[in-house]
């Protein structure tokens, strides 16, 4: 096989540029005598001793789904539904037919994602107030806790203890880049923090009231604040509709809670500046968007107000039949 020999001293930098100008052959392992390394490549480099030599292939690892389908039933291998990746843990959906085989499906997944030290599956759905979940150990550690990294900021996490969704990334990014300079945010519903830090750390506002009932959460957000260097933001535990009646009247409110923040809306619509915006999330069957948007402008006749709705988009699937929406209201 092709290759260049070059001094050992000069190796790295020599590598570097190979791959550089892509022309370092992939798979084969590169090897060294006293003097000299051995480098695999495609083809002729000019200005580099150029030598026919046998180089070691590496040893290729399973793909994800090699790996299921050396522990399941050929029939079973495209039920294994995708994961959600939070920092170094990854969250399986196992469905009924595959609870015999979850640990295998986990140790599948470990065997082929370096990055991921524990694998969790869903033990059931979201329950109580603080709308958390069990989860059944798979694979890896055994643990729920975790640094998730989104948008440069890292976030502690958890799992046993609050929600908190990966899925939500580009929704917190587009939500930030509306936000002005010195704008007063209340997010009513923070969990860990990721909507408030983004904002904190990207849009410099005046301030962010952070608010949630689960008292793990805000001591998790506490910590986050101090991880990521965020004085503006101002947790408060409690309950958001009592908190808000407390605080200044906000440029912009967000309400992610989306089984439940149709019941805050009145809430939401007292506490927002002139010009201010609600982000509202709600759960919506597919074909029944105009129901929601009729039940929001309802809301608003009610204080005497009309609403229009800036813009409205699907935000991720829910179930088959149902998604998560956003519904960015201004009243006037």
């Amino acid at each position: 096989m092709k290759g260049v020999r070059v001094p050992r001293a000069q190796g790295e930098r020599i590598r570097l540029q190979l791959l550089e100008e892509g022309v370092l052959r992939a798979g084969y392992r590169i090897f060294a005598d006293d003097d000299h390394l051995y480098m695999p490549v495609t083809e002729d480099v000019e200005g580099l001793e150029m030598v026919e030599v046998e180089f070691e292939p590496l040893p290729r690892e399973r793909t994800y789904r090699e790996q299921l389908q050396s522990v399941l039933p050929e029939a079973l291998v495209d039920e294994v539904h995708t994961f959600d990746a939070i920092g170094d843990i990854a969250v399986l959906d196992i469905q009924e037919e595959l609870l015999p085989y979850a640990q295998d499906i986990g140790a599948a997944l470990l065997a082929s994602h370096k990055h991921f030290n524990v694998v969790l599956g869903k033990g059931g759905a979201l329950e109580g107030d603080y709308r958390t979940r069990r989860f059944i150990h798979l694979a890896g550690e055994e643990r729920t806790h975790t640094i998730h990294r989104e948008h440069g900021l890292e976030l502690e996490v958890d799992l046993a203890k609050v929600f908190f969704s990966p899925r939500l990334a580009t929704e917190r990014k587009r939500v930030a880049e509306q936000v002005r300079e010195g704008e007063v945010i209340i997010d009513m519903f923070c969990g860990v923090g990721p909507f408030a830090l983004f904002i904190a750390k990207r849009a410099h506002p005046e301030i962010v009231y952070a608010i949630d009932l689960n008292p793990d959460a805000i001591d998790l957000l506490k910590a986050n604040i101090v991880r990521n260097k965020a004085p503006c933001i101002e947790p408060l535990c409690g309950d958001a509709a009592e908190m808000v009646r407390k605080l200044p009247a906000a440029d912009r409110i967000i309400m992610n809670l989306p089984h439940d923040a149709q019941a805050f809306l009145d809430t939401a619509f007292d506490a927002l500046a002139p010009e201010g915006t609600v982000h509202y999330y709600a759960i919506v069957n597919d074909g029944q968007e105009a129901m929601h948007e009729q039940d929001i402008g309802e809301k608003a006749e009610a204080k005497g107000k009309r609403a229009i709705i800036r813009n409205t988009r699907r935000v991720k699937p829910y179930a088959p039949l149902s998604h998560m929406r956003v519904y960015d209201i201004k009243l006037v």
